[in-house]
């Protein structure tokens, strides 16, 4: 009766975040589902809050766990669960990992970049409705962001993603205009109206903006990493500040310079 009750259980985190076709009645589908709760929650999680993004029993999944701990693949700290080195061991092992790539091609210039603007800078790749952050560098002085590495945020509500979009073929551009966009803060523009004009306007000058649409307070400027010879972006970058500081013209122009040499880097090394 327990596996009856844990087939039938909701999984709405899980399945969305894979697919939305896990098998529940597999013990490696549930393995998987427990690894892929900690997608878009935070670094440290609970066996019931497992349970509740999973769908599975707490049992199950305090059992899972317990065998994920012992392979490496989790870590436990006072009752609380984490990822552990094991993900990023085999992490390291992809073959033809096109993000990873991108991101030995660009931390030197991001290095650079944030050298000259002490600003913070990101570097993200677009998957589907989202965009992946790959890489981002900050200081003391930098200001926060919802970003981080490995993380996710809807690619219209941010420079990044918007740089992305907007350097697409046109069926993807359709495509994300076509999704609702969820709004994060009150100046999240939602209306396909204006989406599809920034991403002209993005198109047309090379540079996206986010102005607390991520997040108050603070404001975007992106550009697209376009693969060589083509205009097919396989990255973006930006540079992130406060939402009262003006943006510099030549900010602008070292982001630009520094997207150009990430993609000059990328077609030297084959990528």
């Amino acid at each position: 009766m327990p596996a009856t009750r844990e087939l039938a259980a909701p999984v709405p985190e899980a399945a969305r975040l894979a697919g939305g076709d896990l098998d529940f009645g597999s013990s490696a589908a549930k393995a998987i589902a427990v690894l892929d709760s900690f997608r878009g929650a935070g670094a440290v999680l609970g066996v019931t809050e497992i349970a509740a993004r999973t769908g599975l029993s707490k049992s199950t999944a305090h059992r899972l766990l317990a065998v994920l701990v012992e392979r490496r693949f989790v870590q436990r700290h006072d009752n609380r669960y984490m990822l552990g080195r094991a993900l990023f061991e085999l992490g390291a092992l992809v073959p033809d990992c096109r993000p990873r790539s991108l991101r030995e091609a660009a931390v030197p210039l991001m290095t650079d970049l944030y050298a000259s603007t002490r600003a913070t800078i990101n570097l993200a790749v677009l998957e589907g409705a989202e965009v992946l952050y790959v890489e981002k560098l900050y200081g003391a002085g930098s200001v926060a962001t919802p970003a981080r590495v490995g993380g996710r945020m809807p690619a219209l509500c941010t420079g990044v993603g918007k740089a992305l979009v907007a350097f697409s073929p046109p069926d993807v551009i359709a495509e994300h205009l076509a999704r609702p966009v969820r709004r994060l803060t009150p100046h999240t523009v939602v209306h396909r109206g204006l989406l599809s004009e920034q991403l002209a306007k993005a198109k047309e000058t090379g540079v996206a903006h986010d102005h607390e649409e991520s997040q108050l307070g603070i404001r975007c400027i992106a550009v697209p990493i376009l693969r060589p010879g083509t205009s097919e972006p396989m990255g973006a970058l930006s540079v992130t500040m406060r939402a009262t500081e003006n943006v510099k013209s030549q900010v602008v122009n070292e982001l630009r310079w520094a997207s150009n040499q990430i993609a000059a880097t990328c077609r030297s090394h084959g990528l």
